[in-house]
Order: structure tokens, then C-alpha cells, then sequence
């Protein structure tokens, strides 16, 4: 057990290192081992969930809140997604369009704050807060504003927005990849261009959340999985039972992820002085 005070991240009942055994997931463009698509895969198929929330990337770096009810749904929201997607706004007409009564969610840190505050201090009876199951948050050093980032890659590299194929983060540096082929830029040069409130947000695992996933570099190709509570245990367990996923111990590789927190903490704090 790692204490909150000492990890950055968070509350943390176990550490995985995970990859999905699927030929089809892993070759699908996923951002590093396939395994929050083949733990949702396997919550479907068993009926401990009956529909995942989500963001799928639509254009460029365009994205919109969805809902999958079934593994091929589910492989066709993969990706990297660089702008944020109002879940939090769009969620409550998702489960009801769809009549959903056990889902999960899979977003961001301050989403996940959102979701699981409102589950576990419900306030009105209104709040859905009691049909989310599990909430998955993705690690996040931050988005980009879209309107300032689309601009800064016109102005400078004649990139338009809607010609981004996709954007890969690799140490500090993103690769933005177009039809030209594949620009670098250093993350610090872009920092300008994230949401305002992402610079001060100091939450980079999602703390709020069931499951913590994100890459680490140091091992490429894997998933690194952060539970924070039995239940959340007990899903990667039975997904690696019943042979959706391969595990291994992630405890070494922790200190990559911490590392990242404590860079964003410092950053957050820093940005708060000069705010306010």
C-alpha cells in the first residue's frame, strides 16, 4: 500500500502492469497495451456492466460523448483524444437515451472528481450518480484549448485542425501526425495552449476514479493500472482469469507515474500564484 502523502497519486489499493490478449484490440490504435478496452470488453460480455460512456474523437482533434454497448462499439472509441469532451454535461442524457442502469465511465481527472463525488455524496435525487459502476480516469498532464491549439498549428506549420491524424505523447515531446507527416513540438513549448484550467489542476491519475490507466514509458506496450479499491481489484483479477488480459506486478514501474504527478503538482501550484 502506498500512503497518499508520499505517492502523488492517490489512494492505491494495487498496481498492475497490463496488456490485452486480443490480436484485434492490441492492433487497434490504442495509446499502450489495449487494457482498459479489454476490461471494459469483458465487463460487457458479463453483464457487470450494460454500457460504457465515453469520448470518441470525431475529426482532427473534435470529439463527442458516447455511449458502447458492445465490444466492436467500444474498440471504435479508441484513441488519443487532445481537446476535452463534455462528458460531465452529456452524461445524464447518455444513460437515459439508452436506459442504462450499470455503467462506466472513462475520462479525465477532473471528470472523474465530478462523477465520483456525485456518487458517493449523493445530493439530489436526480443525481445518477447510483447507476455508475465503475469510473476509469486516464492519466492527464492536461488538454489544449482547441480554438488556441488549432490556430498556433495553422499559424505556424499550416497544419489545419481537421487534418490531425493523431497526437502521441513520447517523453517531452508530442508528435502530431498529418497528412505531411509528423511534427514535434516539446510539451513545454505548448503549455501556452492547455485549458486554462488544466494549469491548475494538480490531479494527473485521477484520484476520484476506481481504476487509474496511462502509459509508462519506461515499458511500452503495457497499461500501467492503478486500483484503488477491492472491487476495482477484483475486475483486473477476473478480467486476467478469464484470459482478457495478461498482468504483471507494476509496483517497480511506479515511479514513472510519480514522477509525472509531481511534475503537474508543481506546475498547478506555480500557475495558482500567478492567478490569483
Amino acid at each position: 500500500m502506498i500512503s497518499v502523502s508520499n505517492s502523488f497519486v492517490g489512494h492505491v489499493f494495487s498496481i498492475y502492469l497490463a496488456r490485452s490478449t486480443d490480436e484485434e484490440v492490441i492492433n487497434t490504435k490504442v495509446a499502450s497495451g489495449g487494457a482498459v478496452t479489454a476490461i471494459l470488453s469483458y465487463a460487457l460480455d458479463t453483464g457487470l456492466i450494460d454500457g460504457v460512456v465515453t469520448a470518441k474523437r470525431t475529426s482532427g482533434l473534435e470529439g463527442e460523448a458516447v455511449v458502447a454497448r458492445s465490444r466492436k462499439e467500444l474498440l471504435a472509441t479508441v484513441g488519443n483524444k487532445w481537446s476535452i469532451v463534455p462528458l460531465a454535461s452529456r452524461i445524464r442524457a447518455k444513460i437515459e437515451e439508452n436506459d442504462l442502469n450499470q455503467v462506466s465511465v472513462v475520462c479525465l481527472p477532473c471528470q472523474a472528481q465530478f462523477f465520483g463525488q456525485m456518487r458517493d455524496f449523493p445530493m439530489l435525487e436526480t443525481d445518477f450518480g447510483e447507476r455508475i459502476e465503475y469510473i476509469i480516469s486516464l492519466f492527464c498532464m492536461g488538454t489544449f484549448a482547441f480554438e488556441t491549439f488549432t490556430n498556433y498549428l495553422y499559424r505556424n506549420h499550416g497544419i489545419r485542425g481537421r487534418d490531425v491524424k493523431d497526437i502521441i505523447l513520447r517523453g517531452d515531446v508530442i508528435e502530431v501526425h498529418h497528412p505531411g507527416g509528423v511534427l514535434r513540438l516539446s510539451i513545454r513549448d505548448i503549455y501556452q495552449h492547455l485549458q486554462v484550467g488544466c494549469l491548475v489542476c494538480s490531479d494527473y491519475t485521477g484520484n476520484w476514479s476506481d481504476i487509474s490507466a496511462g502509459i509508462v514509458e519506461t515499458k511500452p506496450g503495457w497499461t500501467m493500472l492503478i486500483a484503488r479499491n477491492k472491487k476495482a481489484d477484483e475486475l483486473i483479477k477476473n478480467a486476467k482469469k478469464h484470459g482478457y488480459i495478461e498482468v504483471t506486478d507494476g509496483s517497480p514501474f511506479i515511479g514513472d507515474v510519480i514522477t509525472r504527478a509531481r511534475e503537474k503538482l508543481t506546475r498547478s501550484q506555480k500557475n495558482m500564484m500567478y492567478l490569483f
